[in-house]
């Protein structure tokens, strides 16, 4: 008889176990997503680029400088489709790029004025321009459009406005990202019943024996 009960003993304490590995990789899981925003920019001198919307991802950490290293950008500049960004070597620190027309960081700092550093993002399209989008101040922002090894296209001077779009958890907004979203409560609520229902089940094995 006592063999039987040690069985259950260690099926018992194997799934809550289990139970409560399952639970606290849901709750893991949610510090791992980084932020969503969209830029806008506007063109303030009647110059081209007139004007640009970018949705940006960034990580969920902050870097060495103090701002969040921007890891994807999507939209269009004047329809000009973006292709994505084109990644600094020297993360988070400025460097130049390829062709020596632009120096960039790609880091943003979304609820602080000035928003992007001086050296800016640098980003490439469906046309095969490239463009960097900078500080020149805290109000007002550059964006240059190229032609990658070659030379300078246009160049505008206005101002930016970030919304966002996708709270980021464990760095901007840590109260918003102690929150799970509806998936992780619904792992969690069934990771906490099995937990209850292995401990019913031993309690009523151990009555019976």
């Amino acid at each position: 008889m006592r063999v039987g009960i040690d069985g259950v003993f260690e099926m018992t304490r194997y799934s809550t176990l289990a139970a409560g590995a399952a639970v606290m990789a849901v709750l893991a899981s949610g510090s791992a997503q980084a932020s969503s925003w969209l830029l806008t920019y506007t063109s303030t001198n009647g110059a081209a680029p007139f004007a640009a919307t970018l949705d940006l991802t960034a990580s969920d950490t902050l870097n060495a400088v103090g701002g969040y290293d921007v890891t994807a950008i999507g939209g269009n500049v004047d329809g000009d489709a973006i292709t994505g960004i084109i990644a600094n070597p020297g993360q988070p620190f400025a460097h130049y790029s390829a062709d020596g027309l632009f120096i960039f960081d790609n880091v943003i700092w979304p609820t602080s004025s000035p928003a992007l550093s001086n050296p800016g993002l640098f980003f490439a399209s469906a046309s095969g321009a490239e463009y960097n989008l900078f500080s020149d101040n805290a109000t007002t922002y550059e964006l240059y459009k190229a032609r990658p090894g070659a030379s300078y296209l246009a160049n505008s001077v206005g101002t930016i406005a970030f919304t966002e779009t996708h709270p980021i958890i464990g760095g901007l907004e840590g109260v918003q990202g102690g929150v799970p979203e509806p998936a992780a409560w619904t792992l969690m609520i069934l990771g906490f019943g099995a937990v209850g229902a292995a401990l019913r089940q031993r309690r009523s094995r151990l009555a019976a024996a």
